[in-house]
């Protein structure tokens, strides 16, 4: 099994609630995936908890796959490249690790 985590921070959109509706728009963006793209067997999305630290990144992304395969084809999935391009107009800074389990 491979373990797909990306985290990242939005960038201010004019206001706090713009950019807490951007934060809306890419977890629906990225829950959306789970039904489109049959190789992901688990996808969780999250936010920072707002008791946590305010310098923590905002937005986490969970997916879980049965193989690096699996997680290729999704990075070259077209629905995958439609949110990720959303992700890169709306965020500030992104990071991201794969790991076997």
């Amino acid at each position: 099994m491979v373990r797909h985590i990306v985290m990242w921070t939005i960038r201010d959109i004019g206001s706090p609630r713009g950019k807490l509706e951007a934060m809306a728009e890419l977890k629906s963006k990225l829950l959306g995936m789970k039904e489109q793209i049959r190789e992901i067997r688990a996808l969780d999305v999250h936010f920072n908890s707002i008791s946590a630290p305010q310098d923590n990144f905002e937005v986490i992304l969970e997916c879980e796959f049965a193989s690096w395969a699996d997680l290729d084809v999704y990075r070259k999935h077209p629905v995958h490249m439609e949110v990720a391009e959303y992700a890169r107009n709306v965020r500030q800074s992104r990071a991201a690790v794969d790991y076997e389990f």
